[in-house]
């Protein structure tokens, strides 16, 4: 059944700290699924629950591995109470059992088997044998004076037993018969326990419908795992990547209305706010108006929106209310991930179906017209779990470009000051046919209004829209197939355009269909190996008039990934990818190959060291490859600039060092990440200079305008080098205190760029970025949170016509100051279903994070969370 490991043994090569038999349950054949998102409880939480989970769990395991039973058990309930989590009760058994009081141990393994685990069937094993120790070592009746007889004579048979004594042995025998015949029908089938919960329990589950998470299926309680950085479970501490997570918790205590402003806690983010329904994100420089160097999935299926090279954040399709966790890789991702993944990976992973609140309702309002609302039902039957969402969502500009009584400009769209409005719809469910055979299936919707800041001259974009997906998974064995469809089609233009002059309206339908298997087996070769192999195709069709024609675009790609622990604190990751790409030899199909050796060494409890050496790259996008559109020159009538796409691009290259060292000391609260990094990036793609036509082509037919010239995407020649160091920092010092902080300094530089051109990346990445925060969760059911985070200056050099002569476009550069955004939340829980709060973001002076951006001004919403 599992059993106990002793001090010697490891998990995720983490040691742990006992003298004797230690803490925890794995799954190794009979094992235990962990609770995915570590359940939400209706009762009180704390700033980080998590962490003082785990606090109480190291303890109490501790105290038991020293002998200590009964304050070992009173340290494991608390931690239970604390975050309710299955593998918790398993142990509280255990040790009971451990303890000799098997009646409590018989009580607490059913209460771990109303969870359902993976390893019921070994548990109703270790119920009947304990039930049967307890029949065997119960005290025989006193036994009865036999009743007066004469002496038998001599060849007369014995007397049989007395009807009392022959009872009594015939229902021991009966009982004991029942407890073998139930243990071994048990190795053949499973059985749900149908018990009644604990006190604690029965909180953690009181308005909760419960599932396993397969994600965490190897974690030990309150572990902080991931399963991006290598494509299966890991603690943190054995990631070969910089990383981090924000839970949902975390996500619940800010108060931030967009996701956005979530990833200004991820040491080295750096996040662009330009409207209230654009952003831009980026990791260790190279962040520009059309960020496309980070690949952001939702539950392992992209956003990233393949023919513009964005992230559209405002139309993702899932709320922050359905967000159980976003892990974040600071780091190169192509080796097992692909084109996109050049700079990091955001994956925002949804709560697992029938987890979490059966419903749950939300609703903000405040300054800006801004006004959401949300209703979340997840709950499930026998096999079946589900989750399903629908939302609202609508907020104004921060900042209006022109005002609309200007006899110059005119609005495109008939609310200008809208910057965002959206209704969005949500299905998702699993069946689980076996432990070894589950499928799973969702599919969204989402109508919107947004912003986007495109590149070059075109500003200010808006999508009126919609997008959906569809996505289904099967997941049998050591196998995983995963096929998804991504939908978007949209009118898109600039809000506002000059009067008399040729629209830019657009339209754009762009369908992705992608197909992935996956197979993962661990192995046994001079040490133990984790094998991963892969294998996708993707389809791209994309029917959009910016564009030379009509595109569909065929890709392919594999990869390979094995871990190898070669002794216990030392394990080396080992990735190869090769991608097929429709244009990447000089127009014809091409191949990109992304190697990554990683080492990860983890002396001893708690401290890992890493090393790594990676490679990755970014593709064309449709943009760069096919785009053919004028661009009218502002101020200056029938004139335009031509704007061509290039099907001979190199992808851009990444070349990638880190060392890092991750740490945790639980007994005191604290945990620490520090990572060293250098990035080696060449041929960059960019829009050339504005190269003048000849006289007898400046005439355009297309356009009925005169062209100033013509732009033409290009790789740079130059190489740029950024190098960087970042810090982050949580500590927890008492119950329902959480505090956090980091810091980040980079430094860009170029070398072999032709005399005179500007170094764009060098000036644009700031030096410094601070950040730091705090929650607390009073016991008087006020909830109190902060976050500040500031940016160093920069300076943008974007394409601009000149002041003097607006016939002719140059680099100008844009000094922009530094900033501080400071978001607060202030919270009330009235009893475990119903929560207020007030939360402000950007409550210092406006500012702007862009020179083409809103000027940010502060809002201050209220909000109101019900869970029925």
């Amino acid at each position: 059944m599992g059993g106990w490991f002793e001090a010697t043994g490891v998990w995720g090569g983490r040691r742990w700290a006992t003298t004797r038999p230690c803490a925890f349950r794995l799954r190794g054949g009979l094992g235990v699924v962990a609770l995915g998102a570590c359940l939400l409880a209706s009762g009180p939480a704390f700033a980080d629950a998590r962490l003082e989970a785990r606090r109480h769990f190291r303890a109490g395991m501790s105290l038991i591995g020293k002998g200590d039973y009964e304050a070992g058990i009173r340290e494991l309930k608390a931690a239970y109470s604390t975050k309710p989590h299955p593998n918790v009760l398993f142990n509280i058994a255990h040790a009971y059992e451990d303890w000799g009081h098997l009646t409590d141990a018989i009580d607490w393994y059913q209460r771990y088997l109303a969870f359902d685990p993976p390893d019921a069937a070994a548990v109703q094993e270790a119920i009947a044998r304990l039930e049967a120790k307890l029949i065997a070592a119960a005290p025989p009746s006193p036994p009865q004076p036999p009743p007066e007889s004469p002496a038998p004579s001599a060849g007369t048979p014995a007397p049989a037993l007395d009807p009392e004594s022959l009872q009594r042995l015939t229902t021991l025998t009966e009982r004991l018969e029942a407890a073998v015949a139930k243990a071994e029908s048990l190795t053949s089938r499973r059985e749900t326990a149908s018990v009644v919960p604990s006190p604690s329990s029965q909180q953690a589950t009181a308005n909760e419908d419960v599932a396993l998470d397969e994600d965490a299926a190897d974690a030990p309680p309150y572990e902080e795992v991931l399963v991006t950085a290598s494509r299966r479970t890991q603690s943190t501490l054995e990631a070969p990547y910089a990383t981090t997570v924000i839970t949902g918790e975390e996500i619940r205590l800010s108060g931030v209305t967009s996701l956005v402003e979530l990833l200004r806690r991820v040491p080295g983010a750096e996040v662009m706010q330009l409207g209230i329904g654009s952003a831009n994100v980026s990791f260790r420089g190279f962040n520009q108006r059309l960020a496309n160097k980070v690949l952001v999935l939702i539950d392992g299926r992209t956003e990233y929106q393949d023919f513009l090279g964005l992230t559209l954040w405002s139309a993702l399709p899932v709320g922050l209310d359905e967000i159980d966790r976003i892990e974040v890789i600071r780091g190169p991702g192509s080796a097992l991930y692909g084109a996109n993944a050049m700079l990091g990976v955001i994956n925002i992973i949804t709560r697992p179906p029938g987890t979490g609140p059966r419903g749950e309702f939300n609703a903000t309002a405040g300054m800006g017209n801004r006004a959401s609302g949300s209703f979340l039902a997840s709950g499930g039957q026998n096999r079946l779990r589900y989750r399903a969402s629908v939302a609202y969502d609508q907020g104004d500009k921060w900042s209006r470009d022109f005002a609309d009584d200007r006899p110059d400009v005119q609005s495109t769209f008939p609310e200008s000051s809208l910057g965002l409005r959206g209704v969005r719809g949500n299905f998702t469910a699993t069946w689980q046919f076996s432990r070894e055979l589950q499928l799973g299936a969702s599919a969204g919707v989402n109508r919107l209004y947004t912003e986007v800041y495109p590149l070059g001259l075109l500003r200010n974009y808006a999508f009126d829209g919609l997008t959906a997906y569809a996505k289904s998974d099967l997941r049998a064995g050591p196998v995983k197939l995963k096929f998804f469809w991504n939908h978007l089609a949209t009118t898109a233009g600039p809000q506002y355009e000059p009067r008399g002059e040729p629209s830019l309206l657009t339209h754009v339908q762009s369908n992705v269909f992608d197909l992935e298997a996956l197979f993962s087996q661990e192995l046994e070769l001079l040490g133990p190996h984790q094998l991963i192999i892969g294998a996708s195709g993707r389809l791209k069709h994309v029917v959009w008039d910016y564009l030379d024609g009509t595109h569909q675009e065929l890709h392919a790609a594999a990869f390979v990934q094995d871990e190898w622990r070669i002794l216990d604190p030392l394990r080396v990751v080992a990735s190869w990818r090769i991608d097929r790409h429709p244009l990447l030899d000089s127009g014809k199909p091409g191949f990109a190959q992304s190697p990554r050796v990683s080492a990860v060494y983890i002396p001893f409890e708690g401290h890992a060291l890493r090393a790594s050496f990676a490679t990755a790259f970014r593709e064309p996008t449709y943009l760069e490859s096919y785009t053919a559109v004028r661009i009218p020159i502002p101020g200056v009538n029938a004139a335009s600039a031509l704007t061509v796409g290039n099907t001979e691009l190199r992808p851009e290259r990444l070349i990638a060092y880190e060392l890092g060292y991750r740490g945790e000391r639980v007994s005191w609260g604290l945990e620490w990440d520090l990572a060293l990094y250098q990035n080696e990036v060449k041929d960059l793609i960019v829009l050339s200079n504005l190269q003048p036509l000849p006289a007898d082509q400046a005439y355009d037919p297309v356009s009925d305008t005169y062209l100033l010239g013509r732009s033409r995407f290009a790789n740079e020649q130059g190489l740029y080098t950024a190098r960087g160091v970042e810090l982050g920092v949580r500590y927890s010092p008492v119950d329902r205190v959480d505090v956090r902080a980091s810091t980040a300094v980079q430094r860009v530089t170029a070398s072999g760029l032709p005399e005179g051109t500007a170094c764009a990346p060098c000036t644009q990445a700031p030096t410094y970025k601070i950040q730091a925060g705090a929650s607390w969760r009073s016991p008087a059911h006020f909830d109190f949170s902060v976050d500040a985070a500031y940016t160093s200056s920069t300076t943008w050099i974007e394409r601009e016509p000149a002041a003097t002569d607006p016939t002719r476009i140059e680099n100008v550069s844009n000094p922009l100051p530094a900033y501080t955004v400071l978001n607060a939340r202030v919270g009330y829980r009235l009893n475990e279903n119903v929560e207020f709060a007030v939360a402000g973001t950007h409550l210092l002076d406006g500012h702007r994070e862009h020179p083409f951006g809103n000027l940010i001004e502060r809002r201050v919403f209220a909000s109101v969370r019900v869970t029925p």
